[in-house]
């Protein structure tokens, strides 16, 4: 009885070996897989440490690991297109142009999955990848070709909801289901609407939903949704949670100056002026020695501006006059409402220096521009008072 027991022992391990094998040679061809790998999981999971600590070459380097016989996959393209987003937003010299590049590969990769999907209409892994990618090319392309992308969003939201109904256990979902609050926060009139209408759950509180779920328990998507995520926080005037994931990933990702200004932004939306000027005090001291930290005009702004507020507050006046008039230079065009209020300040420290002449040009320039709040009447104030 021993040896019937043994040899059943024997033949139930060598069918589970050869379970794993088969699983291990399904995986290894990589659409056919209904799930990453661990190994898969790790390279996309470094690739992307690495776009969002500005590494660039390094994570498309990474994201070639992911090829098979020098060949794209369909991991590698989403990898490399979720790259080519932060590559986009964050570097300012492109060579070739990220967002180009990055369309490419998600185009591609949308064109030789969607057969695989007819074959496998179930298939989790398939569902999760065209619909995380079908979100970022959308997201991608929806500034230059805001009508060609609502079909993507779409698409891509039908995907990633079968994904869930289906397995609701794969988390990495919800990225692409959290970033279209985004979109509908980007596209503006008739087009946010239909995509409004079309997409059930596009709301601030879904959005948040879905990333945080990403951000807990994905594979590979927890560093990325953590990154819109804090954003979001900060959109909904969630600054403890702002603060909190912001001080997070800054300690993550120390070369990346956005999680700096978005911790700091919060500090001062809390009148925690204190900590907004030291947090924002040495991102402008590593702004001057590389301005790739901070590459977009807004972003450049949104430091100086709001490093000004938390100066003016603390009563160090000098040091405000020099961070509002570095934001001013940001934004030449006064297109932003700020702009406006951070001459006023720039006024206010010409008229403490006893310079009213200059104090005065400042203030009659506010008042032949736009009203905001209630600028025009705190002008006409401090011109009343004026010498």
């Amino acid at each position: 009885m021993r040896r019937f027991g043994s040899f059943d022992r024997f033949r139930h391990q060598f069918r589970a070996l050869i379970g794993g094998l088969l699983l291990l040679t399904i995986s290894s061809q990589g659409e056919a897989a209904t799930t990453l790998t661990p190994s898969q999981t790790e390279v996309v999971r470094s690739a992307l440490h690495q776009a969002l600590a500005l590494q660039f070459e390094q994570a498309i380097t990474t994201a070639g690991n992911l090829e098979e016989d020098q060949k794209p996959t369909l991991v590698s393209q989403l990898t490399r297109g979720m790259i080519a987003y932060f590559q986009a937003r964050w570097q300012t010299r492109q060579h070739p142009p990220a967002r180009q590049n990055g369309h490419r590969a998600l185009t591609q990769l949308l064109e030789e999955g969607q057969p695989k999907l007819k074959r496998a209409p179930e298939d989790r892994w398939l569902l999760l990848i065209l619909g995380t990618a079908a979100i970022i090319d959308a997201i991608l392309q929806q500034d230059e070709t805001p009508l060609q992308s609502l079909p993507l969003f779409s698409q891509g939201q039908l995907w990633l909801q079968q994904v869930l109904v289906q397995h609701e256990d794969t988390a990495d979902a919800h990225l692409g289901l959290g970033l279209l609050y985004f979109a509908d926060a980007t596209l503006f009139g008739p087009i946010s609407r239909i995509l409004r209408s079309s997409a059930a759950g596009t709301g601030a509180t879904m959005a948040i939903h879905h990333l945080q779920q990403a951000s807990e328990k994905g594979q590979f998507s927890q560093e990325v949704a953590q990154t819109f995520l804090l954003r979001l926080y900060e959109l909904e005037h969630r600054h403890d949670e702002a603060i909190k994931l912001g001080v997070q990933l800054q300690s993550t990702f120390p070369e990346n100056g956005y999680y700096a200004l978005r911790t700091g932004r919060a500090q001062c939306a809390l009148s925690h002026y204190t900590d907004c000027a030291t947090t924002l005090s040495a991102l402008v001291s590593r702004y001057t020695r590389s301005r790739e930290i901070l590459a977009h005009r807004q972003d450049r702004f949104d430091l100086f501006y709001t490093w000004g507020v938390a100066l003016t507050e603390l009563g160090l006046h000098d040091s405000a006059f020099r961070a509002y008039r570095k934001a001013i230079n940001q934004d030449p065009r006064m297109t932003k409402d700020e702009t406006l209020w951070a001459k006023f300040y720039v006024a206010r420290h010409y008229e403490r220096q006893q310079q009213y002449k200059t104090a005065r040009q400042f203030y009659q320039t506010l008042m032949r521009g736009r009203q905001v709040d209630d600028l025009h009447q705190r002008v006409t104030q401090r011109l009343q008072s004026l010498p």
